[in-house]
């Protein structure tokens, strides 16, 4: 078999961007790399993106094949999933055609057997893996999906007690009310990353918070594991690479505003908290301490210039709290709003809030660029003794720079319920380890910062809303609706 095998081979130095395979061309051959790199990548499916760049889904060395599946398998006209190209520095590749292939295993029956045995180990190695990611719960649960074929299985990563003490009855209850789908939803504490993909083997779509990693890597595991659905638990989707959920053919759903005003109400919290030295002034109490003296002194709100940048839906309404208090309002948003110029704001230049406002509230979406809007070169044109309060997300703020900026007496107080590195804290209990990340420790440490662990958001009416129009845009899917179809799509 292997000598007639070598004979059907040819050998072929490709140079680098040699294409062997397109996507969507028939595949009629198969590749074993002698040396180098094959690149697999895949374009983005979908109206509106016919020009887009292809994304990377694989690298395949020395030693790999590629191609012999189906060939072994199929006819001609199978398809290729993706294009297979020669990388950095070219490739030395041996190239069977498939249907000369075929015709040797037709030819010899021993032949045909040796691929079925081939196959077969494949199968049997594959079939391990895919066991040993299950567990007993789940294995029951294909049980129950043989059973029962409208059954949609969810898994929800970054689970922390408030998401299952609410998505479970709520599951039940969808259950429970006559529809034919019925949701089976599992919890893990995991949280989605190349490493915990796998863990997604057999559900049909997973649920995702804000810290979860759907990167490219991430998204082909859980596309080959059989998930179809990215359904977001939140507003933002910054750390999903929305291009590569297309490529894959996966549809990604969010929910688009649970509860505005939550965030609005939590950013006023922050910035009377900081203001007031609420937290140095309870605790100085709670000691039966009742002096006063100037580290609890404030300010009124009242005639001072505030700042909003950002006026989205959460930014109005935040604009709207604020004209209470009698404050000054200057405004920055790329999209101006008549609701805000109707309540009094002004729409200015960045310049023009960083020179002249007492207070500044971040409500801007982090995007390329928003980044960083708070950074060192900011410094020096603000108002000294600036407060500034953060309940959008972290990143908007070079952590560097703020904690620069404390120490300088450039910012008077900081509210924050995000920070840029808390992917590795936030919604996790670190009060019995050492905390590594410096900047952080040096917020934490200072009487001048009010931190909360992002929760802006988190109020029953919220809570409500993301677990009903989770599920909602589950059921959707469900139903038979796909990608911008979808009412919550991205």
């Amino acid at each position: 078999f292997q000598d007639d095998l070598v004979k059907l081979m040819v050998r072929f130095d490709a140079p680098e961007g040699h294409v062997f395979i397109k996507e969507s061309d028939p595949i009629n051959a198969f590749l074993l790399i002698e040396s180098g790199i094959l690149i697999r990548t895949k374009r983005p499916v979908g109206k509106g993106h016919e020009d887009d760049e292809p994304i990377e889904i694989e690298r395949l060395g020395p030693g790999r094949a590629t191609g012999f599946l189906h060939v072994a398998g199929c006819q001609d006209h199978e398809v290729a999933y993706a294009t297979i190209a020669a990388g950095e520095g070219g490739a030395k590749v041996w190239v069977g055609a498939g249907g000369q292939f075929r015709k040797m295993c037709d030819e010899n029956p021993k032949h045909s057997a040796e691929v079925i045995k081939v196959l077969s180990l494949v199968l049997r190695q594959n079939t391990k893996i895919l066991r040993a990611t299950l567990d007993p719960h789940s294995i029951q649960s294909d049980i129950l999906a043989i059973q029962n074929k409208n059954v949609f299985k969810v898994l929800c990563y970054d689970t922390t007690s408030w998401v299952k003490e609410n998505f479970e009855p709520s599951v039940t209850s969808f259950n429970e009310n006559g529809k034919d789908l019925k949701l089976e939803m599992d919890f893990t504490q995991d949280r989605l990353d190349a490493k915990t993909a796998k863990f997604a083997a057999s559900y049909d779509a997973v649920c995702l918070f804000v810290n979860d990693t759907a990167d490219a890597v991430a998204l082909r595991i859980l596309s080959m594991c059989g998930v179809k659905l990215i359904a977001m638990r939140c507003a933002g989707f910054d750390r999903v690479d929305v291009k590569a959920c297309k490529t894959f053919g996966m549809s990604i759903t969010r929910v688009p505003a649970y509860s505005p005003y939550a965030v609005a109400e939590h950013a006023i919290a922050l910035l009377m908290s900081v203001n007031r030295r609420i937290t140095a002034a309870s605790a100085r109490v709670k000691m039966s301490d009742f002096t006063l003296d100037s580290s609890l002194l404030g300010m009124d709100i009242h005639g001072k210039t505030v700042g909003v940048m950002g006026t989205g839906k959460i930014g109005r309404i935040l604009c709207r709290i604020i004209n209470g208090f009698g404050a000054n309002l200057l405004v920055y948003d790329v999209f101006e709003s008549d609701e805000v110029k109707g309540m009094g704001g002004k729409y200015v230049s960045q310049d023009e809030i960083w020179k002249n406002c007492d207070v500044i509230f971040l409500m801007m979406p982090l995007l390329p660029a928003t980044k960083h809007t708070i950074n060192e070169k900011v410094l020096p044109k603000l108002k000294k003794g600036v407060i500034l309060i953060n309940t959008s997300r972290g990143g908007l703020i070079d952590t560097a720079a703020l904690v620069s900026g404390l120490r300088s007496g450039v910012f008077g107080g900081c509210g924050l319920d995000v920070f840029e590195n808390e992917g590795d804290y936030f919604f996790r209990d670190w009060s019995g380890e050492a905390i590594e990340d410096n900047e952080l420790v040096s917020l934490l440490g200072s009487n001048r910062v009010i931190m909360t662990p992002h929760q802006a958001f988190f109020t029953r009416e919220a809570i409500d809303n993301i677990v009903s129009t989770t599920l909602e845009n589950i059921s959707n899917y469900a139903s038979g609706l796909r990608g911008d179809n979808l009412p919550n799509a991205i």
